[in-house]
């Protein structure tokens, strides 16, 4: 009965050991046989994150992206760029373009976010995605914030001052425009204009008026307004005197008609020394001519006079509400002109 029950765990034993091995041989074929299939020729797609990552309404940003081949892959790759925002569907989404939307890899593309003043203040996930010719894909999911901003206005200047330099007593006019950024809509009364700094610092300095100086604007609309430069110079004060020149034409009449006459009268000779008197009289009178006229002037200065410089005038406008223009997305938080004065002669 002992030898029975052995022989038999003995056979139940070597049954089992061979099921394992069987097994073992089984997953080791596996192990040979799923790379082939597992290792098809594939792709993948990295792309930085946005720089920057947060932007303004109608801002933009972008991010590079790269497309490597993995065992061999050796065709091309499709790319497209979608945005989702991650909280309620707002009414304006960022749009995203890729530069290059087939990729032979290793390649690399772009993706470019852009959005208007109206896109929601919220975050948004973008989602690159990448497709070979078997609809195979590979994507990457980056963030990206548009923040929020405050409706406002700049100004930019439409037509340069000209002229760009005068005497000093005389003025220069150019164009600026007024527009607004965000939504913005002016108040009851507009936006007042002015020059909120005038450089270098003078005694005398130039003078800035706006015709109108004040504007409203709203949603689309934009306005213009004419600035004028004005500068202090000489005054004339006194009249100026009317050239007298006609009556020292007048005053050899008498003695051409005592020529003529003599000439008249008198014989061969005496017509010929009549003649040179006469035309001595003639020359005379024109030597009279500038005495008998005068050009003198009275000026004056009574509020002084702009001292020769280059000014640089900074334009700005505030509103009703006391909100103050900004030049968001340019060169300077306002516009600047500049005027030549120089001295009078």
């Amino acid at each position: 009965m002992r030898k029975s029950e052995s022989s038999t765990s003995t056979r139940t034993f070597v049954r089992g050991r061979a099921c394992a091995l069987s097994a073992g041989l089984l997953a080791a074929l596996a192990v040979c046989l799923l790379p082939a299939a597992a290792q098809t020729p594939s792709f993948s797609v990295q792309a930085t994150q946005f720089n920057p990552n947060a932007i303004l309404p109608g801002g933009t940003t972008s991010s590079n992206v790269s497309v490597n081949s993995d065992a061999g892959f050796t065709g091309t790759v499709t790319l497209a760029c979608q945005v989702a925002p991650q909280q309620t569907a707002p009414a304006t989404t960022p749009a995203c373009e890729v530069s290059q939307s087939v990729v032979t890899p290793p390649g690399g593309a772009s993706a470019t976010i852009t959005t208007n003043g109206n896109a929601s203040t919220i975050a948004y996930t973008v989602t690159i995605t990448g497709t070979d010719g078997s609809g195979n894909t590979a994507t990457q999911n980056l963030s990206l914030s548009v923040i929020p901003v405050t409706p406002s206005f700049n100004i930019t200047v439409a037509k340069a001052v000209s002229p760009s330099s005068v005497t000093a007593g005389n003025g220069a006019q150019g164009t600026i425009n007024i527009n607004p950024v965000y939504g913005y809509i002016s108040p009851s009364g507009g936006i007042t204009l002015s020059c909120a700094s005038i450089t270098p610092l003078v005694t005398i300095p130039p003078v800035c008026s706006f015709d109108p100086p004040a504007v409203n604007i709203g949603g689309p609309i934009t306005s213009l307004s004419t600035l004028t430069i004005s500068t202090y110079g000489p005054v004339i004060t006194g009249s100026l005197a009317r050239p007298r020149w006609m009556y020292a034409l007048w005053l050899p009449l008498p003695m051409l008609a005592l020529a003529g006459l003599g000439a008249a009268t008198g014989g061969k000779g005496s017509r010929k020394a009549w003649g040179l008197l006469a035309l001595f009289i003639v020359s005379g009178s024109f030597l009279l001519v500038p005495a008998c006229g005068n050009t003198n002037t009275t000026k004056t200065t009574p509020n002084g006079i702009t001292p020769a410089n280059t000014y640089t005038l900074t334009i700005q406008g505030v509103d009703a509400n006391g909100v103050t223009s900004t030049n968001t997305g340019t060169t300077s938080s306002s516009p600047t002109v500049t005027l030549a004065v120089t001295a009078p002669q």
